[in-house]
C-alpha cells in the first residue's frame, strides 16, 4: 500500500518500522528512568544507613567514654584505683634512618612497613607486635592513641593503596567510593567504617591497615625531647615508649 504525505511516497512497511522504532525509543527511555530511579533510592538507601551507622559509633563512643567517667568516680570514692581497660591498638613512628642501621632491624622495621623517617603505622596490641616493637625499640617511638587522635590522624594524613603487589597507587581517602571498592567484602563502606575498625582493633582490623598506606609524618617543631633521638623516652630522649603521651607527638606531627 503506499501513500502520498506532502509530496513524498510512504510505504506501508516504512510507518510499520518508523512506528516500531518509536516505540522502541520510548521503551528505552522508560528503562532508563526507571533504573535511574532505582539507582537514586538505592544511593539514598546506602546513605540513610552510613548515617545511622556514623550516629551509632558515636552513640557507643559516648558510652564507653561515661562508663570510664563513672567507674573512675566509684573508685575514687572507695579510696581504690581505677585500673583503665588494656588498649588495643599502638601506633608506632620511625625515627631514624638507615646509618648504623643493623641488617635485621632493617627488616622487622620493613615487615611492619616502617621504610622511612617520619612513617607511621598501626599495629594491633598482641604478644608478637610487643616483642617485634622491642628489637627495634632505639629507632622507633610507639604509644597508645586515643580514638580522638586516630581519627584525627587518619582525616588528615589518611590515604589508601589500590592495585596490586609491586604496583600499589596511593589514593587520597576522599569521598567513600575508594575505601566501599576496596573493602566492601568485610563490610567496609565509609570512613567512619574505617576508623571504627582500627579504634576497636575489629575483626577485619587486618585488612583495613594494609589497605591504609603508611602514615608520612613531618617532623615536629623544635624537635623530638631536648635530649634527641639517642636516649630513650625514660632518660627525656625520645625512643621507647611513650605510653599515651604519643597522641601529644602524633598532634605536632600531623
Amino acid at each position: 500500500i503506499n501513500a502520498e504525505y506532502m509530496g513524498m511516497s510512504i510505504t506501508y512497511s516504512s510507518l510499520v518500522s518508523l512506528e516500531k522504532k518509536r516505540n522502541d525509543q520510548e521503551n528505552r527511555a522508560f528503562e532508563f528512568l526507571s533504573l535511574n530511579n532505582k539507582i537514586i533510592k538505592k544511593n539514598n538507601q546506602i546513605k540513610n544507613t552510613r548515617k545511622i551507622m556514623a550516629q551509632n559509633y558515636i552513640k557507643e563512643f559516648k558510652i564507653r567514654k561515661d562508663m570510664r567517667i563513672r567507674e573512675n568516680r566509684i573508685s575514687r570514692d572507695m579510696k581504690k584505683f581505677f585500673v583503665p581497660i588494656k588498649p588495643t591498638i599502638i601506633f608506632a613512628i620511625r625515627l631514624k634512618g638507615i646509618n648504623g642501621l643493623p641488617p635485621r632491624s632493617k627488616k622487622i622495621l620493613d615487615l611492619i612497613r616502617l621504610k622511612k623517617i617520619n612513617n607511621g603505622v598501626f599495629l594491633k596490641l598482641n604478644s608478637s607486635s610487643l616483642q617485634l616493637l622491642r628489637k627495634i625499640e632505639p629507632y622507633i617511638a610507639y604509644g597508645y592513641p586515643t580514638p580522638k587522635t586516630i581519627r584525627n590522624l587518619i582525616n588528615k594524613k589518611g590515604f589508601g593503596k589500590i592495585g596490586k603487589r609491586g604496583k600499589w597507587q596511593k589514593v587520597p581517602l576522599i569521598g567513600n567510593k575508594v575505601i566501599d571498592q576496596s573493602l566492601f567484602q568485610v563490610g567496609i563502606h565509609s570512613l567512619n567504617d574505617l576508623v571504627n575498625e582500627i579504634i576497636t582493633g575489629g575483626p577485619y582490623f587486618k585488612e583495613v591497615n594494609n589497605f591504609l598506606w603508611p602514615f608520612q609524618l613531618k617532623s615536629p617543631k623544635k624537635g623530638y625531647s631536648k635530649h634527641g633521638k639517642n636516649k630513650n623516652i625514660a632518660e627525656s630522649g625520645a625512643y621507647g615508649n611513650w605510653d599515651e603521651s604519643i597522641n601529644g607527638l602524633i598532634n605536632k606531627m600531623i
